[in-house]
């Protein structure tokens, strides 16, 4: 499931990585990846004896993330959570009641990557998704309508962070414009590429583009699809539409987390990143399990990308954590035959996937070297509560234990950050 040279690019970044002098932090967010969905990756991954990353995250806590008007998070209601560390509703994009919060739970009147800029620290965001999605945008914007893309696009290049990297680049261009991509569709006639250039920034658009730039660049804006970096639908959709999971042009969600920290740790005051992977989210809303699992592996190589620079470097927090679990996927090898065609739906009703070919997947081998079937079920095509587990590594992992609300994401990023403990 690795993409070719993603092993090189990724070692060649690291191994750039100069030491970071002061406190920074690196939030992961596989959105929609329940525990169901991580123990299908472990299993084509690792196999059942094996481990991934995140087994070696040592802080481990069950996360609940109610909003204020729902018991299930909203993209945008769980990434404001986490932002701002208050509890946020179904619409919050970086606002409560359509209106930037006045302060955030530290008291300071930003989000916590504002204040972590406030504070000297590089800041960086990094999404498969649009730039614009709430995973990463609303740690820089704040919009009463989720919708409003072409503010938001705005709104981050105007926070000027170090590193943002993702897809969007419609969300830049006016409309009769076209980029690389594709036409843009701004109605203001803003071009915010051009902006972002005169601004200082290096602006790539294809993988080749990212690993060629040094990781020394002041400035780094890459858009590297019209919106999102894959190409969303199930199986059967895809394939009438010839098309991949994956948009080839762009790079991996590990690939651009490693720019990024390799870029965010040359600053000695240190650095705050927060990473999206969308896959994950929007595949299982399409019952696509085979792209779930892919993108969840490239996720898991994240993790392993941050974990071995955290390691390295004692003040640098880690946390990993969705804000629900999207379509419910289970993963089950009861009454699965190695070679059977897997039934589009079990004896209940329920969707059932296997991989492309429609056989079983296969588990990596086991101790004794057999390769066990299974195949994903599927519970709906929405988000849903609970099955969500937070894991952490470094100084403000401490506060992932036990049962954890989506604004302790905040509060661990705050105590690694800047050595605080808040209420």
């Amino acid at each position: 499931m690795r993409p070719p040279g993603s092993v090189v690019f990724v070692a060649l970044v690291l191994a750039a990585a100069p030491a970071v002098a002061q406190r920074s932090a690196i939030f992961l967010h596989p959105d929609g990846m329940g525990a169901n969905t991580w123990m299908g990756v472990r299993l084509l991954e690792a196999g059942p004896d094996g481990r991934i990353a995140i087994d070696e995250l040592p802080n481990v806590a069950a996360y609940v993330g109610p909003l204020s008007d729902r018991v299930t998070a909203s993209s945008n209601g769980g990434a404001t959570s986490h932002a701002w560390g208050l509890r946020a509703q179904v619409e919050s994009y970086g606002s409560i009641d359509g209106k930037a919060p006045p302060a955030a739970r530290s008291g300071f009147a930003g989000s916590i990557m504002r204040e972590a800029q406030h504070a000297g620290k590089a800041v960086g965001i990094v999404n498969s998704s649009s730039v614009t999605e709430p995973g990463t945008g609303a740690f820089l914007a704040s919009v009463a309508d989720r919708d409003d893309e072409a503010a938001i696009a705005a709104q981050i290049l105007a926070a000027k962070p170090e590193v943002a990297l993702g897809g969007g680049e419609m969300f830049f261009l006016p409309k009769g414009v076209r980029g690389r991509h594709g036409e843009g569709v701004r109605t203001d006639d803003r071009n915010l590429v051009e902006e972002a250039r005169a601004a200082g920034y290096a602006v790539v658009f294809t993988a080749d583009e990212l690993a060629a730039l040094s990781p020394d660049t002041p400035l780094v804006l890459g858009l590297f699809a019209a919106e999102e970096t894959f190409n969303e639908g199930n199986e059967e959709q895809l394939r009438k539409r010839r098309l991949p999971a994956f948009q080839p042009q762009a790079p991996r969600f590990d690939a651009m987390i490693a720019f990024a920290i390799a870029r965010l740790s040359r600053d000695a005051d240190g650095f705050l990143l927060v990473g999206n992977e969308e896959a994950t989210d929007n595949f299982g809303g399409d019952n696509h399990a085979g792209a779930v699992f892919d993108a969840g592996a490239g996720a898991d190589r994240a993790v392993r990308v941050a974990l071995e620079f955290a390691r390295r470097h004692g003040q640098t927090t880690l946390v990993l954590a969705s804000d629900s679990d999207c379509g419910g996927l289970l993963v089950t090898g009861d009454d699965v035959v190695v070679g059977r065609k897997v039934a589009p739906r079990g004896e209940n009703g329920a969707p059932q996937d296997g991989g492309p070919d429609g056989l079983p997947f296969l588990a990596a081998p086991d101790r004794a070297g057999v390769r066990l079937p299974f195949i994903a079920t599927w519970a709906s095509s929405s988000d849903g509560s609970g099955g969500v587990v937070a894991h952490a590594f470094g100084p403000g992992a401490d506060l992932v234990r036990g049962t954890i609300d989506s604004t302790d994401i905040y509060r661990a990023l705050y105590l690694g950050l800047f050595e605080r403990r808040i209420d």
